[in-house]
């Protein structure tokens, strides 16, 4: 009897580790070589090396989701039109990450197309102006990154740090009306530190806090910590990097 109530504790203990996980989505549109929408079409990714899919609506729409946070390939395909696929596209915690200009073409002597993201994400979003947003790539290039109130204070418009150093203020708000979360915990106290290494994106909220947050009266800052997936994938671009300088330095 004591070992069933200890694994439904442990069970319901796992059930509220994955339900505070924040989850994203990326959102598109796919359209045919005249401009017209595709319906039906196939929209598919791996996450966690599953394959996971939808099909466009009548008006050529889809929403892939829950996604966790971190990188994707987003491939679209239809009979008729040559595979789209787009790599390396950022989905970041309770948030829709929009697929622009997604247009199917007649096959060719070609016959896959693929396309990588290399520009950088915006700070700010225009679908949701209040909340200000550094990913894992922008962070790392802070250089006030290990000490947590220059480094929010000097990368979020709004937020200044304490005159005694002992917390911020959101547009002028007091320092004990602001809240903190991890990977979608509350954290008390003052701004949490997570080592650089593992933080997959901070965002902040200045102003029209989602109802999840509750009465805040400040501001909020939300911590997404990288998954498996993600940090895989980041020392495997860290090696890459390392091995590209070495061989210009024998060069």
């Amino acid at each position: 009897m004591r070992t069933t109530k200890l694994l439904l504790i442990a069970s319901l203990m796992a059930t509220g580790t994955i339900q505070a996980q924040s989850l994203g989505e990326i959102r598109g549109r796919v359209f045919d070589p005249d401009g017209g929408t595709v319906p039906m079409a196939n929209v598919t990714t791996t996450v966690n090396g599953e394959l996971f899919g939808v099909t466009t609506d009548m008006d050529g729409r889809f929403i892939l989701k829950p996604l966790p946070p971190g990188r994707y390939a987003v491939k679209v395909s239809y009979v008729g039109y040559t595979d789209y696929e787009e790599i390396g596209v950022e989905v970041s915690a309770d948030r829709a990450t929009y697929l622009k200009n997604i247009r199917m073409q007649i096959p060719t002597l070609k016959t896959f197309e693929k396309i990588e993201r290399v520009s950088e994400a915006p700070l700010i979003t225009i679908d949701d102006p209040s909340r200000m947003t550094l990913r894992a790539e922008q962070i790392a290039k802070v250089p006030t990154l290990k000490d947590p109130l220059r480094f929010m204070s000097s990368q979020f418009a709004g937020v200044t740090a304490a005159p005694n150093g002992e917390g911020l203020y959101f547009r002028g708000s007091r320092t004990e009306n602001m809240v903190s979360f991890i990977d979608g915990v509350k954290v008390s106290g003052a701004v949490p530190r997570v080592p650089p290494s593992a933080i997959s994106s901070v965002s902040v909220y200045t102003g029209g806090l989602p109802a999840r947050y509750g009465d805040v009266t400040g501001g909020v800052i939300v911590i997404e910590t990288k998954s498996y997936q993600e940090m895989v994938q980041h020392a495997r671009i860290r090696e890459a990097e390392l091995a590209k300088e070495s061989i210009e330095e024998m060069d």
